[in-house]
């Protein structure tokens, strides 16, 4: 399935959809038909004026319906309006996510879906920024600016893998930062409280870890939305579609599922260092060659039948643990696809 047809969720030309950040690659233009309205940090007239400075084609630029510069999405888009929304690496760039993932409650229709395109760290320039947590986010609720954290992590810890700053799933060889260490220095020092706005890649994640602050974000009642489709890394970003309904574990199946998705990041992080050269010296894999995709799925596979054997021992026990075997095997699933 394509990147684009994964984003639509399978609208149709009558899907009431916002898109937001598109710039100058929107991905439901209403060049080809799509029912959209356009969230972005400038007009149409300033977003050509940007990209054309850079170099970048500016044909598919369409008209801005709302210009957004942070604080809740639903103080400028219209309540209950929208079926779907779509975000292409943009979650990313967010200072106050959670509060984000809040204000769409009320832009959303009861039925409305959230389809995401998120950068994988193990495959972009992200790669040596630590991971978002839950904690992180919430320590951010509320604002409108981005961290001292963030000013100095961006300039300090962004780097090429041989000369491009995003990868996919095959061996990378020679690491070199894109800025130097006098550009944190400066980026940190030009911190205020006040701004102005600079933009950062602010949140880091793979697909486990991002399933996990989902999880616990609604289980802690900041936000109603749970993951209905979560993809492994295609390229250098995996894909997620939220709907509403927080998850409502019992205690011991919340412990169990976050437990799972904490070992099976850590799992993801361990396979993006096998690409870099850095895998454990235990590992005996090959990291070259079409052996080594064959090795890995292979042993995918042997996992997953091993966890699905464990589970189905579950299912002679109490009906709490029957519940937890059920979403586990949802997470498994959703990790598989």
């Amino acid at each position: 399935m394509d990147r684009f047809t994964r984003l639509l969720a399978g609208a149709d030309r009558a899907t009431r959809i916002l898109e937001i950040g598109p710039s100058h690659a929107p991905v439901a233009a209403r060049a080809d038909g799509w029912n959209t309205r356009i969230v972005d940090h400038d007009t149409a007239d300033g977003l050509r004026a940007k990209y054309r400075a850079i170099g970048v084609e500016t044909a598919r630029i369409e008209e801005v319906d709302y210009i957004w510069h942070g604080g809740p999405l639903d103080g400028i888009v219209p309540q209950g309006s929208f079926d779907l929304l779509i975000a292409s690496h943009v979650v990313e760039h967010i200072p106050d996510l959670a509060g984000f993932l809040k204000g769409l409650e009320s832009v959303m229709a009861p039925t409305g879906q959230v389809s995401f395109a998120v950068p994988d760290k193990r495959y972009c320039f992200d790669v040596f920024k630590p991971l978002a947590t839950t904690g992180d986010l919430l320590a951010a609720l509320g604002t409108s600016l981005h961290s001292k954290r963030s000013a100095w992590n961006h300039p300090a810890y962004s780097v090429t893998y041989d000369g491009v700053i995003a990868w996919g799933q095959h061996p990378v060889n020679e690491a070199r930062f894109i800025h130097d260490f006098g550009d944190a220095q400066k980026s940190l020092a030009a911190w205020t409280e006040d701004g102005p706005y600079q933009d950062y890649h602010a949140w880091q994640f793979t697909p486990s870890s991002f399933a996990l602050i989902i999880l616990e974000l609604g289980a802690a009642g900041y936000i109603d939305w749970h993951i209905a489709e979560l993809t492994g890394a295609e390229g250098c970003e995996f894909f997620v579609l939220l709907r509403r309904g927080a998850e409502q574990l019992a205690p011991p199946e919340l412990a169990a599922c976050r437990m799972t998705l904490l070992r099976q990041a850590q799992r993801e992080i361990a396979d993006g260092l096998t690409f870099q050269g850095l895998a454990p010296a235990a590992s005996t894999a090959p990291i070259t060659g079409r052996g080594s995709a064959d090795t890995r799925l292979a042993a995918l596979e042997n996992a997953m039948a091993l966890q699905n054997a464990r589970l189905l021992l579950l299912l002679q026990t109490p009906a709490w643990v029957r519940g937890l075997a059920a979403i586990l095997r949802r997470v498994a699933a959703l990790l598989r696809r």
